[in-house]
C-alpha cells in the first residue's frame, strides 16, 4: 500500500539537514521516490534516541536551506500562514501522505493544527517533531513576524530560537504578532496580458482566481478579462502557464512527477496527468521520457 512510503524527497532533504547540524545518519543505500514507512521511522527514532527531539525540530527547519528546490520554493511562495496550510495539504495530497496536518482553526493571528495519522497509526514523536519544525521554518518564510509556536502545553519556539519539545508533540499553536510579506510585482512597460502571464508564472503553485490576479495587477476583473480574451482567457492562460512549468521541471528530469505537479499547482495526480495530457497529448510520465535526458548512476 502507498500508506506505507514516505516521501523521499523529504527523508533525503532531512538527511542533508542533519549531516549539515553534524549528527552522523546511515547513508541511503538508493535513491526513490518512496522510502518505506519503517526506513524513515528507524531514522528519526535513531537520532531521537541519540540526539533528543530538539535535533529533529531544528533539522525540519534546517531542511529550509534547500528552499531552492522547486516544491520548497512553492511552499515558500504562500502569501499568508492560512495559503501556506493549503499548500501543504496539496502536497500532502500529492505524495499520498500517511500522515496529515489538519486546521481545526485558523484567525488572522492565530492557527492550530494537529498531526494525525489513520486509526492505529498515529505519528510518532519524532515524526511530530521534524514536520512541526518544518513548518514553524515555513511560518518565518511567508512573512509571520514575533512567531511563537506550542507543542501541547510546552514552548518549542519563541525569539527565534527552538526548544525541545514535551511528551504532547502533536497539537501546535502557532500565533504572530503581525505578517510582512511583499507581494510580486509584474514588470513595468508591458501589455497587461504579459504582465498576467508574469505573475501567473512567478507562483503556479497559488489557487489562482480571475479576481485575484485582478487585483494584483490593479485592473477590473472584467477588464482583464476582456484583455486575455486572444490568449484563450484566464482559464487557458492559467493552463497554458502550468503545463509550461510542468514541461520545464519533466525535461530536467530530477523531480519526482508528485513534485512536478504539486509545483505547479495542479490539485492531484490525476488532475495533473488529465490537464497535462489535454495540453500535451501526453502523460507527465510519457513527456519526461520522450524529452529528459538520460541519466546514469
Amino acid at each position: 500500500m502507498v500508506d506505507d512510503f514516505a516521501s523521499g524527497a523529504l527523508v533525503a532533504a532531512l538527511r542533508r539537514a542533519l549531516a549539515r547540524d553534524g549528527v552522523p545518519v546511515p547513508a541511503a543505500t538508493t535513491r526513490t521516490v518512496l522510502v518505506p514507512l519503517t526506513v524513515k521511522r528507524t531514522l528519526l527514532a535513531g537520532v531521537a534516541a541519540e540526539h533528543g527531539l530538539l535535533t529533529l525540530v531544528r533539522a525540519g527547519a534546517g531542511v529550509l536551506r534547500e528552499r531552492s528546490d522547486p516544491m520548497l520554493a512553492a511552499l515558500c511562495a504562500a502569501g499568508n500562514p492560512a495559503d501556506l496550510f493549503d499548500r501543504w495539504g496539496r502536497l500532502e495530497r500529492f505524495t499520498h501522505a500517511r500522515h496529515r496536518v489538519a486546521v481545526p482553526e485558523i484567525g488572522v493571528d492565530r492557527l492550530v493544527a494537529e498531526h494525525v495519522g489513520p486509526p492505529g497509526g498515529r505519528p510518532e514523536p519524532a515524526e511530530d517533531a521534524v514536520i512541526l519544525g518544518l513548518l514553524t521554518g515555513l511560518m518565518g518564510a511567508v512573512g509571520a513576524r514575533g512567531l511563537r509556536v506550542t507543542a501541547g502545553a510546552g514552548v518549542v519556539y519563541a525569539d527565534g530560537a527552538f526548544h525541545a519539545p514535551g511528551t504532547d508533540t502533536a497539537r501546535w499553536c502557532f500565533t504572530w504578532s503581525s505578517l510582512q510579506r511583499q507581494a510580486p510585482q509584474p514588470a513595468a512597460g508591458t501589455g497587461l496580458a504579459v504582465r498576467a502571464r508574469q505573475m501567473l508564472a512567478g507562483d503556479p503553485a497559488r489557487h489562482w482566481t480571475l479576481d485575484r490576479l485582478a487585483a494584483d495587477l490593479a485592473v477590473s476583473s472584467r477588464g482583464l478579462q476582456r484583455e486575455l480574451s486572444g490568449v484563450g482567457g484566464f482559464t487557458g492562460l492559467l493552463a497554458a502557464v502550468r503545463a509550461e512549468a510542468a514541461a520545464r521541471l519533466l525535461r530536467a528530469g530530477v523531480h519526482p512527477l508528485s513534485v512536478v505537479g504539486f509545483t505547479c499547482g495542479y490539485a492531484d495526480q490525476p488532475h495533473f496527468t488529465r490537464e497535462f495530457k489535454r495540453r500535451t497529448a501526453m502523460t507527465p510520465g510519457q513527456y519526461r521520457s520522450a524529452f529528459a535526458p538520460e541519466r546514469h548512476p
